[in-house]
Formats: structure tokens, C-alpha cells, sequence
């Protein structure tokens, strides 16, 4: 079945969100929350910081869209991790080879390479890149999941996804009040998918409007909170930080903003072969840019202060993330390329001969005789 390239090209969009996310709440949000007031100020936070989270729920229900209404097994979902896995060796690999020629060079100065060595030969075990880690679990757990969340009742899954608006979604929106539900890991997913998956399996598609309305009514929420801080801290000089506050993890205006455009991107289907190769980089993007000591050096020589402090802040500041968007993206295309000539020339083949070798071992060990001696090859 052909890619609908709307979705591709949003695919696309959401990574170039990310960086900018990266970028201004990682690289120096907590500085720039302490600046007065001004517009550059209201489009750094608003603009390139506020669609991370968007980004996110954008390209994580993206990903899961396609794969409600599939037959899930563990050996499927294995399959996937381990296509998944060598794209992170890859990037883990090169990136630290590339991270010890920096720091030889005194280009990278900082430490701990040691443990960014052991993490490199262990992404998703370690935690490397949270997002990659998260989903290979969700994709472990996606059968049970799938499977219990399909024997449910309407009603019954009806309850479950309102439970889980009201704990997370309405609660959340309190600062401090987080039930448990405090990092960016598989249970983000977990709740994510119950959400998305009631919507696909039970409900009514929305209507243009209604995807528009969704779309607005998490703007003006976001607006409202970003506004109110900023203007607590004008006037007290204090709790800077919760200028960041609407726009960490899973709150719930960012999957409004999000699911809106999901699902108008999901209306407009066009074909293009351009848009769905860019695509297949976009999560390229995230692991090159994202990869601890890289992020560190282009945040380290394209600080944030400097750049706000530019001429001017928001064509500068725009220029710094469509700049390393674009690197990245350049990069894992060449990947890509390596890849379609190397290991995607039978995609997969290697994990279907290990998985058609312990099912053989099982059907052996079945069929054996009781008491009987078991061969040796196993």
C-alpha cells in the first residue's frame, strides 16, 4: 500500500518541531524564561519551543495509526524493535567514533565518555534516546495491549479513556499534580494509545470544524498559561519556570493541537515519491541531533543567549534549527542510501532465520519423546 505523503509530510514537520524544542527548552529554556517580555521572546517559547510536545503525540500517533487494526504477535513486535534497533546502532556507533574524533580534537570537552561509550553499544537498554526506548517497549507490549483493549466493551473502553482524561489530562493541566505519570516513558504511550485507539475504534470521524476547533481551543489554552506566567514573573520576579510548564511532556492542549492536525493531514492524501524518502529520515533527524555529546557541541557553539541576543533573535533563531533539521536530515539520507544497498536488501532476514530457528527448537523439544535424549545441536 502506497504512503500518503500528507502524513510523510507532516512526519517531516513534527522532527523540525523537535529541534526547535530541543533547542530552546533544553538548550537555554530556563534563561530565556528570565528575559523580559518581548516578541522574539513570545515566539521563542510559543513558536519553537511550543510545538515539541505537539511534535510528539503528532508523530508517536502517526506511527500507532496505521497499526490498530493489524494482527499483532511478540514475534512481530520483536521484529519491528530489532528493524528499529539497527538504525540506533548505527547512529550510536558513529556518532560516538564521530564524538571521540571531537573530543581528540578538543572540539568536545566534556566528560563521561566512558559511560556514553557503554551506551552507545546499549541504546535501548541505557536510555540513550528516550523516545527510542519508549517505543521499542510499547512495541513489546503493543500485542497484549492491543488484545485486552479489543476485548473491552465500548462503554468499558469508554471509561478507561475518561478515566485517563480526567487523571492526566484535566489533572495535568495543575501544576504539581502528575498521578505518577512524571518522565517521558512507555506509559506515556500506553496512555496515548488508549486514547487514540478508543477514537479510531469507536468513534465518529470529526469533521473538518471540529478538527479546526480542537486546533484553537489548545492554542488558547497554551496562550493563556504562557501569558499569566510570563506576567507572574514580571511582576514578582519570580517562578520563571512555569513559562515552561504548558509545554512539557503530555499536556493535554499539545494532543489537542495535535490530534487536529493528524487528523487533517489524514483527509488529504496525495502521492510523492520526494516527500516519502525525506520521511523515512525524519527519526534519523532526532537520533543525530538529539545524541547527547552532539547536542552539546551545536548547542555549545550556536548558544541560545547569542543568538537571541542577535540582530535579529527570530530570523536567527529560525535559520539555527532549519540549519541543523536540514544537516541531519542530509545525513540520514546517505544512511539510508548505505542501508538500501546493505541490510534492507533482505529486511528483516536476519531476525526471520533466528525466529524460524527457535521455533524449530520448540517444535523439536515438543515432538521429542518423553524421557528421551534431546539432541545435541540444541
Amino acid at each position: 500500500m502506497r504512503r500518503n505523503s500528507s502524513v510523510e509530510l507532516l512526519r517531516l514537520v513534527s522532527m523540525l518541531m523537535v529541534v526547535g524544542y530541543h533547542y530552546v527548552y533544553v538548550g537555554g529554556g530556563g534563561w530565556l524564561a528570565r528575559q523580559p517580555m518581548s516578541i522574539a521572546k513570545f515566539v521563542y517559547q510559543f513558536v519553537y519551543m511550543g510545538g515539541g510536545w505537539v511534535a510528539n503525540f503528532m508523530f508517536f500517533a502517526m506511527s500507532v495509526w496505521f497499526l490498530m487494526d493489524r494482527e499483532h504477535t511478540l514475534t512481530s513486535s520483536l521484529r519491528r524493535v530489532w528493524i528499529l534497533e539497527r538504525q540506533l546502532l548505527f547512529w550510536s556507533i558513529t556518532l560516538l567514533a564521530v564524538t571521540l574524533a571531537l573530543h581528540h580534537e578538543g572540539v568536545y570537552v566534556g566528560d563521561g565518555l566512558a559511560m556514553t561509550a557503554v551506551r552507545s553499544v546499549f541504546p535501548l537498554s541505557t536510555n540513550l534516546w528516550w523516545y527510542a526506548s519508549a517505543y521499542a517497549l510499547f512495541l513489546v507490549l503493543l500485542p497484549f495491549l492491543n488484545d485486552g483493549l479489543r476485548r473491552l466493551s465500548k462503554r468499558r473502553h469508554g471509561q478507561l479513556a475518561a478515566v485517563c482524561l480526567v487523571v492526566w489530562g484535566v489533572g495535568g493541566l495543575v501544576p504539581h499534580v502528575e498521578f505518577g505519570l512524571t518522565d517521558a516513558s512507555v506509559f506515556v504511550f500506553i496512555y496515548w494509545y488508549v486514547l487514540i485507539s478508543y477514537y479510531r475504534w469507536h468513534m465518529r470521524e470529526l469533521d473538518v470544524r471540529s478538527c479546526w476547533a480542537l486546533i484553537g481551543a489548545g492554542i488558547v489554552i497554551e496562550l493563556v498559561y504562557l501569558l499569566a506566567a510570563n506576567a507572574i514573573f514580571m511582576a514578582t520576579g519570580r517562578m520563571a519556570g512555569m513559562q515552561m510548564f504548558i509545554f512539557d511532556h503530555w499536556r493535554l492542549p499539545s494532543m489537542m493541537i495535535g490530534a487536529g492536525i493528524m487528523l487533517l493531514a489524514l483527509r488529504r492524501r496525495f502521492h510523492s515519491v520526494f516527500v516519502n524518502v525525506l520521511a523515512a529520515s525524519a527519526f534519523g533527524v532526532y537520533l543525530i541531533h538529539f545524541y547527547p555529546p552532539i547536542f552539546r557541541c551545536w548547542t555549545t557553539y550556536l548558544p541560545l543567549p547569542k543568538i537571541f541576543g542577535s540582530a535579529h533573535p527570530i530570523i536567527s533563531g529560525a535559520l539555527v534549527i532549519l540549519m541543523v533539521f536540514t544537516v541531519c536530515l542530509m545525513l540520514d539520507l546517505l544512511r539510508q542510501g548505505l542501508f538500501r544497498i546493505t541490510v534492507d536488501r533482505h529486511r528483516g532476514a536476519w531476525f526471520d532465520r533466528l525466529a524460524a530457528a527457535v521455533r524449530g527448537r520448540r517444535v523439536r523439544r515438543r515432538t521429542a519423546p518423553e524421557g528421551g535424549a534431546v539432541d545435541s545441536t540444541e
